[in-house]
C-alpha cells in the first residue's frame, strides 16, 4: 500500500512540475503557423494520384500459416493420444494376489 501512495505522489508532483507556461506555448504555436502559411503560398501545389485496389484476392484460410500450425499440433495431440491407448492394453484385468 506504501508504494502504491508513494508511486501516486511522485506521478502529482511530475504532472504539476511539467507543463510548460502558457505564453510561451502560444507563441511557439503562432511561430509555427506563420512560418506553415508562408511555405504553403510559395511552393505551388503538387499532382497527388491515389489508386486503392480492393480487389486483390487474398489467400484462403487453410493456406494460411497459423492454420497450419494448429493443424500439425491437433496431429500430434492425436498420435500421442493414440499412441498412450495402444501402450495401456486396453484397459486389462489387474489380478491381485492376497
Amino acid at each position: 500500500m506504501r508504494g502504491v501512495l508513494l508511486s501516486l505522489a511522485l506521478a502529482a508532483v511530475v504532472a504539476f512540475v511539467a507543463p510548460a507556461p502558457a505564453s510561451a506555448s502560444l507563441a511557439a504555436a503562432g511561430a509555427a503557423v506563420s512560418a506553415s502559411a508562408s511555405l504553403d503560398q510559395q511552393t505551388p501545389p503538387k499532382d497527388v494520384n491515389v489508386d486503392i485496389n480492393v480487389n486483390q484476392g487474398g489467400r484462403v484460410w487453410y493456406r494460411s500459416p497459423v492454420w497450419i500450425a494448429i493443424g500439425i499440433l491437433a496431429v500430434v495431440v492425436l498420435v500421442l493420444i493414440v499412441a498412450l491407448v495402444a501402450r495401456s492394453g486396453g484397459g486389462g484385468t489387474t489380478i491381485v494376489r492376497d
